[in-house]
């Protein structure tokens, strides 16, 4: 196991402690690992979130390269779609 030389070690009297508190409060495991539970789910919510937004971008993208292409095709873009266009 690594050493940090910030954390002092654990103690046989620190693990008894440590039982003892589990033995007395069981409760203390379920809301422990619910509060953990609270953010990785904010976070994967958020990047599933994320990439849902990214490929409706992509597709939006792509309709407006459509569009600038059938525009091209008729000779009605201005000098900004042009542009645009080449640089795609």
């Amino acid at each position: 196991m690594l050493n940090h030389h910030c954390a002092p070690r654990a103690t046989e009297e620190d693990k008894e402690k440590f039982f003892t508190l589990i033995n007395d409060k069981p409760w203390l495991i379920p809301s422990t690992v619910l509060l953990e539970i609270i953010p990785v789910s904010i976070i994967a919510y958020g990047f599933w979130k994320n990439c849902r937004l990214k490929k409706r971008l992509q597709i939006e993208h792509q309709k407006t390269v459509r569009e600038y292409i059938k525009k091209s095709e008729t000779g009605k873009l201005t000098q900004e779609e042009f542009y645009y266009l080449k640089h795609i």
